[in-house]
């Protein structure tokens, strides 16, 4: 933008001269700017920069859906412009350009440029030189133009019209984008619940093996002298039901000896029943207080205090609030959708996180690309089993009951679950590795400590209940 000249500011906005700029804000998703100064009053005047929102007026409140501190306009307008007077206003190519009173007599004022209109833009420059401008455009994308702002300064009720025009249709495309977000999140909430209401229906289903596997182990002890050495399989007599059973064996044991992996198999199914069944009823508990939200989402009046009740309802429910969050602020794209996260996250009882991967490949991909060399590592001992990361800072050693509870995580999401107890094995990840052209899943590492864990049925159903949908 053109560095503009000294020249009278319109009368409309003439007030403005020497106002002290209070709070500056900006609404990313309808273009608003709002600029909140203090003249004996309050006097909010709003840039329309577009798309959804254009123009200049003067704002009867502060539009909804507003950015935070962390976006670099609202960065920089905070940092160079908030708290200083305003020097002088031109109108100058198309352009509204305020210039502030400068830190020290040695610096220039910093200044704010404004285009408006659909493909308006802001430029904040500061007495060191530097320039913010936002938004941003691609490479190669033709300048912004805007719509000349003199058309809204012919007279201040002209600036307050359409101020109220402008507040107004921001905060519509505001609630508009937080009903959508509402409503996609609990959508989700609702499949990802049905996924894990599923998934706990299969393992009890496979409780009803746990006779079958106790069947074996009797065969096993009573005809396990017949089985040849080294067999993989055996054909073994049932005298119970009648007619013979197949059973596939480990070669590098006694048939005899493997009778008791059959009872220790069915042992583990019996002791998983109850922490499965309460998972269960907790999961159908939560589908029952989603499933509701999603007709009450849809047929809610474009109410800001109805929507906003209905977000924190949601968010009681479980309906997660980053998920509301990014669609609401319209940031949800297509390559998001189809995002995969390597890993489940679970949370202990302070919040802190734990990462469990999903399986062999995802477990390589969560310890090479999200864990930290300074994060912890947990698997249950020579066992098969999911990669388990705990993150910490440098140098922070892992609090107790963190490391219980990624033990506990690291037992149940391996071949031991269902198992009293179980050895895993943690380690910092930096003494993890992953051989080239292993299995996947398969990593070797050193400086290894143990930690036997006794799986408390409690903290278990505690852990998977704080699981973090995707």
């Amino acid at each position: 933008m053109t560095t503009p000249t000294s020249a009278p500011p319109p009368p409309p906005l003439a007030p403005l001269l020497d106002a002290r700029l209070e709070a500056a804000h900006l609404c990313p998703e309808t273009g608003l700017l709002s600029l909140a100064f203090y003249i004996g009053r309050r006097l909010s005047l709003g840039a329309g920069l577009g798309p959804h929102v254009t123009g200049l007026g003067f704002l009867p409140r502060l539009p909804r859906a507003r950015a935070t501190s962390a976006h670099p306009l609202v960065a920089a307008m905070r940092a160079h412009l908030v708290d200083h007077r305003v020097r002088s206003i031109d109108l100058q190519d198309g352009a509204l350009h305020l210039t502030f009173d400068p830190p020290d007599d040695t610096l220039p004022g910093a200044r704010l440029s404004l285009r408006v209109g659909r493909r308006g833009q802001a430029c904040v420059s500061s007495p060191s030189g530097a320039v913010v401008v936002w938004p941003l455009d691609p490479e190669g994308a033709p300048p912004r133009d805007g719509v000349d702002p003199s058309r809204w300064l012919d007279a201040p009720d002209t600036l307050e019209r359409h101020g109220l025009a402008m507040v107004e249709a921001s905060d519509a495309r505001a609630l508009d984008l937080l009903r959508a977000g509402l409503l996609r999140a609990a959508k989700a909430k609702l499949k990802a619940l049905e996924r894990r209401a599923e998934a706990v229906r299969q393992d009890l289903a496979r409780l009803q093996d746990a006779p079958r596997l106790q069947k074996i182990g009797r065969l096993l002890v009573a005809q396990g002298n017949k089985v040849p050495k080294g067999a993989t399989k055996a054909t073994l007599d049932d005298w119970e039901e009648g007619g013979t059973i197949e059973v596939a064996l480990a070669p590098d044991k006694p048939a005899k000896i493997q009778a008791e992996t059959f009872f220790q198999k069915a042992r583990r199914l019996q002791r998983g029943a109850a922490v499965m069944e309460k998972r269960l009823a907790e999961t159908e508990r939560a589908w029952e207080a989603v499933f509701p939200l999603v007709d009450a989402i849809a047929e809610a009046p474009a109410d800001p205090a109805a929507l906003d009740a209905i977000a924190e309802q949601a968010k009681r429910a479980g309906v997660s609030a980053s998920e509301i969050e990014a669609v609401s602020r319209g940031k949800a794209t297509r390559k998001q959708d189809k995002e995969r996260r390597p890993y489940h996250a679970f949370q202990d009882a302070l919040g802190r996180t734990i990462l469990v991967g999903r399986g062999g490949k995802d477990n390589d991909e969560l310890l090479t690309r999200h864990a930290r060399p300074h994060d912890l590592w947990l698997h249950a001992k020579n066992i098969h089993g999911a990669h388990v990361i705990v993150p910490l800072d440098k140098r922070q050693n892992c609090p107790a009951e963190l490391l219980v509870d990624a033990a506990t995580l690291a037992a149940h999401f391996s071949d031991a679950r269902g198992e009293s107890a179980c050895e895993v094995s943690y380690v910092e990840r930096r003494h993890v590795r992953k051989p080239r052209k292993s299995a996947p899943g398969a990593v070797t590492f050193d400086r290894e400590k143990i930690l036997t864990v006794r799986v408390e049925p409690e903290r278990l159903a505690r852990l998977l209940a704080s699981k973090q949908e995707a």
